[in-house]
């Protein structure tokens, strides 16, 4: 039995189900089909995957990438960096605000940013750089795994209007500046707030805009890592469920990015880089032949030349 709030203390409202529309909407409005928020990269340029070689095999045999739930990421300080962010413009908004409407919604903000949202926030993890030493330590298995080239251009097909079920997918650079991080943070609080909504749909879409960007958001530390982000926010019923996986311990939601789009197409792989281990010869000659044996003829593999021993 739960025991009755205590007089006087009203419980805050339930968040409410994602509005899809209007983050879609949100997102066109701060430019997420410009060059310099979405790729700032060359029409021709690659991003690179790490991963271990189970992996690799797992990508290659199921023609397929996973988008794990933003809050199971490999680093949860991320998560924990951008949220105590948002936090804090939000109290900087409300110190500065005399409106008792606006602080109202500003409080609410705040509290539903200590809710998960329902549907989560999925990812799928990029760099810039090939062979970097970082990702080898952090993603690539020690230098034991392998980078795997992609063509984003060719993830439009899942992207923008065409996001899957009515969600919300698309490829996104991280930002490490905190001035930006602040700027995109202070956008959605700012146009989130409208008068002609009651309080609470408002704090609920601020909310959602926050959500999709702070697993965008990393230490300014980070910088040379320069990592792209493929995100999807599901709709709310949405047919194509989640996953799970065991990974580090823990149980990991996670949505088959072959089971959103439909299937039918391979994953746009341009290349494979070896990780720096003992065996990155023998790798070479094995991965090009499970490359071949699964639809991905012709495709380059090639030996990182980093002397590193893990």
């Amino acid at each position: 039995m739960v025991a009755p709030a205590p007089p006087g203390l009203v419980p805050p409202p339930t968040r409410p189900a994602i509005d899809i529309s209007w983050v879609n909407n949100f997102l066109m409005l701060v430019g997420s089909y410009a060059e310099d928020w979405i790729f700032g990269m060359p029409p021709d340029a690659s991003l690179f995957h790490y991963t271990d070689l189970a992996g690799l095999i797992g990508i290659l045999t199921a023609n397929d990438l996973w988008l794990t739930h933003s809050r199971f990421s490999n680093d949860e300080q991320e998560l924990t960096h951008g949220y105590a962010l948002a936090h804090a413009v939000v109290a900087t908004a409300r110190e500065q605000t005399t409106d008792p409407a606006r602080a109202a919604y500003l409080d609410l903000i705040a509290l539903f940013l200590r809710e998960p949202p329902a549907q989560g926030v999925y990812i799928a993890c990029f760099c810039k750089m090939d062979n970097l030493l970082s990702q080898w330590r952090g993603y690539g298995a020690n230098g034991t795994g392998v980078s795997i080239r992609v063509q984003p251009r060719l993830f439009d097909r899942v992207t923008g209007p065409d996001s899957p079920h009515g969600g919300s997918m698309r490829l996104w650079k991280a930002f490490y500046d905190p001035r930006t991080q602040r700027s995109l943070l202070e956008t959605a609080v700012n146009m989130a707030y409208d008068p002609s909504l009651s309080i609470e749909a408002c704090a609920s879409h601020a909310a959602d805009a926050i959500d999709f960007f702070v697993p965008t958001f990393k230490n300014a530390d980070f910088t040379s890592e320069d990592e792209c982000r493929l995100i999807f926010t599901p709709p709310p019923n949405c047919p194509v469920k989640p996953r799970f996986r065991v990974g580090r311990g823990m149980v990991m939601p996670y949505y088959s990015l072959k089971e959103l789009s439909g299937g039918g197409q391979t994953i746009p792989i341009a290349g494979v880089t070896v990780g720096p281990s003992p065996n990155r010869a023998a790798n070479v000659e094995s991965i090009r032949m499970l490359l071949a044996m699964n639809g991905y003829p012709n495709i380059s593999v090639e030996a990182s030349a980093t002397p590193y021993r893990g």
